[in-house]
């Protein structure tokens, strides 16, 4: 091997030289705004609610593109941006293409966290049957402005966790999907006031759920806080428009201590409690749709 290199080493310069040459012109000569303007022009041309917009592009070594601030946002409502990132870099793996995909790698940071993951088309095309597969790290879940638009109250916490979808986007709530999350140290708006209480601080909540047929099973949802601990399953009917999706859960409330100790005076309160502990805990059932929830204790 070194006497190979000894005996090309002019050879082996010229092309090093090609290459780095190569490389410089086209990062700095790279089309940006040509890039930038057709995907843009291809997402927003595709029969969906979203609008794309990316401040920039540019190629990322060994084959990846590194995208400036980009926003998706509805079309009706543009200044309701649905996600939004500083920096986004995307790369294909190499081998799929070989077998005859297109896999694509990502990796951003958004709302003070990172989300990465990979997604596959079955054809090469963006309008193509996909499946994705996304994982969460340290997302300050107050800083998603969407979010409070979509149930109409705040929530705050750091989100982890790791979602699978498979379906198409003309049709994303038809889709397969799995999400297995956790939301850690935050707190719960409540759209009025249940036993008191005008929101919810937790140290953790854990959920589980399945999306299959527009609808999602909540197969897993477990509260803890400093007051109480509660756990809810049941399930979601999809709609179009997603705060009217209905609801269909059933749950149950174990409070410590601290919540009589802070209940104090809330004669109402505690004697609901006192007539459910019987048997250890509280439980309840909620109908209604994620805008109007209506909540029973039983």
């Amino acid at each position: 091997m070194k006497q190979f290199i000894s005996r090309h080493k002019r050879w082996l310069g010229y092309i090093s030289y090609c290459i780095i040459v190569t490389a410089v012109l086209l990062y700095y000569r790279f089309p940006s705004d040509a890039l930038r303007d057709y995907i843009q022009t291809r997402a927003n041309n595709l029969n969906t609610r979203v609008l794309l917009s990316i401040e920039g592009i540019k190629p990322w070594p060994p084959f990846g593109l590194r995208f400036g601030q980009t926003e998706i946002s509805l079309k009706d409502k543009p200044a309701i941006k649905i996600f939004g990132t500083d920096s986004l870099l995307v790369s294909p793996e190499a081998w799929s293409f070989f077998r005859g995909k297109s896999t694509y790698r990502f990796e951003c940071l958004a709302y003070g966290g990172d989300v990465g993951g990979r997604i596959h088309f079955e054809e090469n095309s963006m309008a193509a049957p996909f499946n994705t597969e996304i994982e969460l790290k340290n997302i300050r879940i107050g800083t998603y402005g969407y979010l409070k638009d979509l149930i109409g109250r705040d929530v705050d916490g750091i989100l982890s966790g790791i979602i699978y979808y498979s379906g198409q986007q003309k049709d994303l709530m038809g889709g397969t999907g799995e999400a297995n999350l956790k939301l850690l140290d935050g707190r719960v708006e409540l759209l009025f006031p249940i036993l008191e209480l005008a929101s919810i601080d937790f140290n953790e909540i854990r959920i589980d759920m399945v999306l299959k047929k527009q609808q999602v099973n909540l197969t897993r949802l477990e509260l803890e806080g400093s007051q109480f601990k509660s756990s809810l399953s049941g399930s979601i009917g999809l709609k179009r428009d997603l705060a009217k999706s209905t609801l269909d859960l059933r749950g149950r409330i174990e409070p410590f201590a601290s919540f009589f100790k802070n209940a104090k005076g809330l004669s109402n309160t505690v004697r609901l409690f006192k007539r459910g502990l019987r048997r250890g805990s509280l439980s309840f059932i909620i109908r209604g749709t994620i805008a109007e929830p209506k909540i029973k204790f039983t």
